[in-house]
């Protein structure tokens, strides 16, 4: 199994930094993990391109935009795949807030494109969620209320069951409890097969 996954969430579930560990918890398990962060993507071809947006400011973008960056963003993830022997995971949201509403991560085009094995997705209590925002000062975070957290989630999860039939694949939650991130990490490894080699 080499992929590409998604690691989805929400901001501020930690799934970037989940997926740190679940590279680091690999390569000791002598697994090579490829993590390609969807933002981090984005920004670079946007820059090629000669726009320069701050990183939160692009989910503020048209819909148009945001949907033609994510067509060429899959097109990266999908030869960065080929050229890689280990897992690839794609780190990723499920759905974008957008101020036309809810915009999901990932088209039917993407992900036939791309052909992902298996979407999990990275959640956390939402007064985990709200508080981890209002603490992240690197980031311009928009302010979340627990109420607008949890309606996230669930358009989240909503949008991950017609990503999952659409390449014939289960979804996994994984819960990136306070303060156990490596822990979630280790079921994402368990999920991909190889969480024997970690111990």
């Amino acid at each position: 199994m080499n992929g590409p996954f998604i690691v989805s969430g929400i901001p501020g579930t930690g799934k970037t930094t989940v997926c740190g560990f679940v590279e680091k918890l690999g390569k000791k398990a002598g697994v090579q993990i490829n993590v390609i962060n969807y933002g981090t993507l984005m920004l670079e071809i946007l820059q090629k391109s000669g726009r320069h947006l701050e990183r939160d400011a692009m989910r503020k973008d048209t819909v148009e935009i945001q949907s033609r960056m994510q067509r060429q963003v899959a097109e990266a993830v999908a030869e960065k795949a080929k050229q890689f022997n280990g897992i690839t995971i794609e780190d990723s949201y499920m759905t974008i807030n957008t101020s036309k509403g809810y915009l999901p991560g990932l088209s039917s085009n993407n992900l036939s494109m791309h052909q992902p094995q298996l979407p999990v997705l990275v959640e956390a209590e939402p007064s985990e969620i709200s508080s981890r925002k209002l603490k992240d000062f690197n980031r311009k975070r928009d302010y979340a209320v627990e109420e607008s957290v949890r309606e996230e989630l669930t358009f989240s999860r909503v949008i991950a069951g017609p990503c999952a039939v659409l390449i014939s694949a289960p979804v996994k939650v994984v819960v990136n409890s306070k303060g156990k991130p490596e822990e979630a990490a280790e079921q994402i490894l368990k999920a991909l097969g190889v969480v024997q080699k970690c111990r």
